[in-house]
């Protein structure tokens, strides 16, 4: 994950559209490679956040703790309904009503918590101390429309990876 956020700003755009491409069309005839491909693009696409939120902890200030476990499972919650819709229903129409609606609900409170928890933790870290949601929700927009955003967050997220030393690296150094 840490080579993906040291990679150039046009090689992340470049996976990210190819992301886009295997999730969005169909590029066989074979329904079942279909859902594998749209499953795998899902995959791709979720792999940005995840890299952002979880690899950037390691650059907080000790000071700074922030618990990655809610954003994991709420990543593997994405992932896991993204892809069973992809599987089950390949882009048909589905109506869930009653008690059938509550994952569907959380499936974008998921979402919506992935790419906020990613941008508040590159905010922290560029900060320097705690950021608020709040502050962090226009980032978390940018990256929703990635072509765009993605041309303004991730030369941040470049600059962290490039100059600084991550506290698994300064533990590494002191023993």
């Amino acid at each position: 994950m840490e080579k993906l956020l040291k990679a150039p700003t046009a090689a992340i755009f470049i996976y990210l559209f190819s992301s886009f491409i295997l999730y969005t069309f169909n590029l066989t005839d074979d329904i079942f490679i279909n859902s594998l491909l749209k499953v795998l693009g899902i995959v791709m696409y979720g792999v940005y956040p995840l890299s952002i939120g979880y690899v950037l902890t390691d650059y907080l200030p000790k000071k700074l703790e922030i618990k990655t476990g809610f954003f994991v499972f709420n990543w593997f919650y994405w992932i896991a309904m993204m892809s069973m819709v992809m599987i089950l229903f390949d882009g048909k129409e589905v109506t869930f009503n009653g008690l059938l609606a509550i994952p569907v609900f959380y499936l974008f409170f998921a979402a919506v918590y992935v790419f906020l928890f990613a941008m508040r933790v590159l905010k922290t870290v560029q900060s320097r101390r705690k950021v608020t949601f709040g502050e962090s929700i226009g980032m978390a927009g940018l990256i929703f429309i990635w072509p765009i955003g993605l041309w303004m967050v991730h030369p941040d997220v470049k600059r962290i990876m490039d100059t600084q030393v991550s506290n698994s690296d300064l533990a590494n150094v002191s023993e």
